[in-house]
């Protein structure tokens, strides 16, 4: 079961309640889930697989889109496998007003399988709508004669869809402008029906990659991506680096026409990936980025890539920005905006303890979660893994303080993982729910009341005073053995705390520690000053 009961409103080490792997006897790639009306949530990717596994249908040619639809217990109620002769990826998926599906991703296939339609060039957009049974109602290509990428489809309130992703044609097919330099962004309008009101190519004089679309409150479009450009085209901005990338967003009406860009980044490289509008009508901005403190970037490298996170106003001005990272890369993939007007970030990471990684890695990359709150404050994080390489590309807040991560895993039983790879590559699906805080919102600590906040976090054990200089005290609920690691996961002492206990950090030197209980798993960071 994926949801459980609920837990308190508190933040501590989530914990992981259920896990599903899905898939054949060779790779399947998930890149996308959705949570349906039912209370279920449908899954989908790409697939080179067979029927083996949980896969039920023959594969088309190389690989083809699968989706597989769960109930509210995570169980499988049927799967599909769509695809032509060619390769066909499966990047963006959502379930549509009528209870039915939109797919979207990139095909070099020709009329074949379920394919209706020749390749316009080297690769299309494919686009196929499904009834809720997830029978075909109509597919479209859409493409130009060179090579083309999206990266997402969404459904827009007219009962249309907006696609967007990158070009590298000029004027051909259904490409109506030429290409600015080399890949542009193209964002494309269909009715409902799935034929085409307009198209609007966007990019300076070189590669500019869009990664996210969405409709706005206003009725316009927010799109957003990477771009190696210089001021040129429809980029009004050169780039903070001089060899980099960085994130470039748009603001458009709902003919597609341009209101505003804005270049965001730092010296090196910075790659957007995921927006979502906020309440206040501003956006979040989350991708990765390997620069350091320059431009619109606040804070160094943690080493290697880091999460970047970058909050803005309505006309997409920068209001505060966060690297969270560990001593290694770090790529974000995802972000939604929580119950709490928080956010949940997901994605996948090479670190060990480090940084704002508190857990020690597992074997290769893992899934590496982190809640924010909505001033952008690191509530918790949580890494998920074996000791193979797992890829999170989406994480969705079910309910509130429950998570459904989803990515994909060539992991056998190790780690976090409890079953063993179908083969190749397989779905993976973790159920992830916080724990109930604890402790009371008065709590006494040496005869003086501390007062949490309502919406303060919650630990299952309280530290004090953080930053510490001499002697750090510790107060658990009960029995807990906590370990004092460096930032290198190195241990530096071990004791059991039974209520209340302290720690003689005198003779260490500065630095950011890491304090896990042991009884829950939780970790906290220490700063020691000197």
């Amino acid at each position: 079961m994926l949801i459980f009961a609920a837990y308190g409103s508190g933040f501590s080490q989530p914990t992981i309640k259920s896990q599903r792997v899905a898939g054949g006897t060779s790779s399947d790639n998930l890149t996308s889930t959705y949570l349906t009306k039912d209370g279920g949530f449908i899954a989908g990717g790409y697939s080179s697989s067979g029927i083996s596994g949980t896969k039920t249908e023959a594969n088309e040619g190389g690989d083809d889109y699968w989706i597989v639809k769960y109930d509210h217990l995570g169980n499988i109620q049927w799967d599909k496998t769509l695809g032509g002769s060619g390769t066909d990826y499966l990047e963006s998926l959502e379930q549509t007003s009528d209870g039915g599906y939109i797919l979207g991703g990139e095909s070099s296939s020709n009329k074949s399988g379920q394919k209706s339609e020749n390749s316009r060039g080297d690769q299309d957009y494919w686009i196929v709508k499904l009834n809720k049974n997830g029978k075909v109602q109509w597919d479209k290509t859409i493409g130009g004669s060179s090579t083309e990428w999206l990266r997402q489809v969404s459904q827009t309130t007219d009962g249309g869809y907006i696609l967007g992703g990158y070009s590298y044609s000029d004027i051909s097919g259904e490409k109506t402008s030429n290409s600015r330099g080399a890949g542009d962004y193209w964002i494309v309008k269909l009715d409902g029906s799935g034929n085409i009101q307009w198209d609007k190519t966007m990019g300076g004089n070189a590669n500019d990659f869009l990664q996210a679309t969405l409709q706005t409150k206003d009725g316009g479009y927010m799109v957003g991506g990477y771009s190696y450009s210089s001021m040129s085209g429809e980029k009004t901005s050169n780039n903070y680096g001089n060899t980099g990338t960085d994130y470039w967003i748009l603001k458009l009406d709902t003919a597609g026409n341009i209101q505003w860009d804005k270049t965001i980044g730092g010296n090196g490289y910075d790659f957007l990936q995921d927006i979502k509008q906020t309440s206040d009508n501003g956006y979040i901005l989350a991708g990765w980025s390997d620069s350091d403190n320059f431009g619109n970037k606040s804070e160094g490298s943690r080493g290697g890539d880091d999460y970047w996170v970058v909050k803005t106003d309505a006309q997409g001005n920068e209001q505060w920005d966060k690297t969270i990272g560990g001593n290694a890369q770090d790529v974000l993939t995802h972000i939604e905006i929580t119950k709490d007007s928080g956010y949940i970030c997901g994605g996948y990471s090479f670190s060990g303890i480090a940084g704002e990684k508190s857990e020690v890695n597992r074997g290769g990359c893992e899934y590496w979660v982190v809640k924010l709150n909505k001033s952008g404050i690191v509530q918790f994080d949580k890494t998920v893994g074996g000791k193979g390489d797992d890829y999170l590309y989406s994480v969705k807040e079910a309910e509130t303080n429950k998570y459904l991560l989803a990515g994909y895993s060539a992991s056998p039983i190790s780690g976090d993982k409890k079953q063993n790879s179908i083969g190749g590559t397989d779905f993976w699906l973790v159920g992830l729910v916080n724990k109930t805080a604890p402790f009371s919102n008065a709590i006494a600590l040496n005869n003086v009341e501390v007062k949490q906040l309502n919406n303060a976090t919650l630990k299952s054990f309280l530290i004090y005073p953080n930053p510490a200089k001499d002697i750090l005290h510790i107060q658990t609920t009960g029995k807990a053995t906590v370990t004092l690691t460096d930032q290198q996961g190195k241990t530096i002492l071990t004791k059991t705390i039974n209520g209340n206990g302290e720690i003689n950090v005198s003779h260490l030197p500065a630095g950011l520690y890491y304090l896990k209980n042991g009884e829950t798993g939780e970790v906290q960071k220490i700063i020691l000053k000197k």
